[in-house]
């Protein structure tokens, strides 16, 4: 006799509804706050990585589609409690006009959506992906504020110790750099937190893609922090030194942008240096210990 299966529909297509639901709730409450977040791209230069940092995430999980597709769908309730906390954020930030509650619950959002619809190996295979999103997000103001005020101070002064020491004459006065032909003001915009936040965002992306040891990373993320610094003041010093000498024939803001680029250039090779060395290193005890383990 014929046996009638009544076994339940494939998970997959209960994964698709749930993607496509959750997909248009997305668009519904975020298109304007992505709308909001392209602007301040497009008008701030301290945020303008921001149109690269979503694409990254995607190539990101794209890079990790075999890993993913291995892996079985299991929903996780946990993700409920994620998804909580999302409403909270999104309903502080909507209602009291916090626009930092309103963007960070983006992330809560998609971490929720993933661990509730796919479970918890496929939400940990996604973290970083959803995580490096905060890159580019704006840094909030009393932060942002209290930040660059200091870093302003610091570089204008590091940079004239440097400059005083090449025996150039110049004074400086708070973050003014008097030059016997020229003054430098050093605005907030070159306090060095683009930098800052580009090259920590690269540093962990490189610490990603190249290292293994969560300690190594972190390691990694850490010495991003002095070599963005040093960028600028090397960058303000530069500027100085060309200004003063080539004032007539140059303009500060072009040696500005090509200052700019040499030091991320710079800092990039740094960070890639870094890796090599903690992978060399890594290797080397490698082979220490299979020695010693014969």
């Amino acid at each position: 006799m014929a046996q009638v299966s009544c076994s339940r529909p494939p998970r997959s297509k209960e994964f698709a509804l749930y993607f496509l639901i959750f997909s248009a709730l997305f668009i519904l409450l975020y298109h304007q706050t992505i709308r909001e977040l392209i602007t301040v791209w497009s008008r701030e230069e301290d945020y303008g990585h921001g149109f690269l940092i979503f694409p990254i995430s995607l190539y990101l999980v794209w890079h990790k589609r075999g890993s993913l597709f291995d892996k079985p769908a299991r929903p996780d309730s946990l993700g409920l409690v994620l998804l909580s906390l999302w409403a909270l954020l999104y309903l502080a930030g909507t209602g009291a006009e916090i626009s930092t509650f309103e963007n960070s619950s983006i992330v809560v959002f998609l971490l929720g959506v993933i661990l509730f619809i796919a479970g918890r190996d496929i939400a940990k295979t996604l973290l970083f992906p959803v995580l490096f999103l905060i890159f580019m997000l704006p840094v909030p103001s009393e932060v942002y504020t209290s930040l660059t005020n200091p870093l302003v101070l610091l570089t204008t002064t590091c940079s004239v110790h440097i400059l005083q020491l090449f025996e150039v004459p110049v004074l400086q006065e708070g973050n003014l750099i008097n030059l016997p032909n020229c003054s430098m003001e050093i605005i907030l915009a070159c306090s060095g937190m683009r930098s800052l936040i580009s090259i920590m965002a690269l540093a962990l992306l490189m610490g990603y893609i190249f290292l293994s040891s969560n300690v190594e990373r972190l390691v990694l993320l850490l010495f991003s922090v002095p070599v963005s610094l040093l960028g600028n003041i090397f960058r303000i010093t530069a500027t100085g030194f060309c200004t003063y000498y080539f004032s007539s024939y140059i303009s500060q803001s072009r040696l500005h942008a090509i200052a700019g680029l040499s030091i991320f250039a710079v800092s990039f090779v740094c960070l890639l240096s870094l890796c090599l060395i903690i992978l060399w290193i890594e290797r080397k005890r490698m082979q220490y210990l299979s020695w010693f383990l014969r």
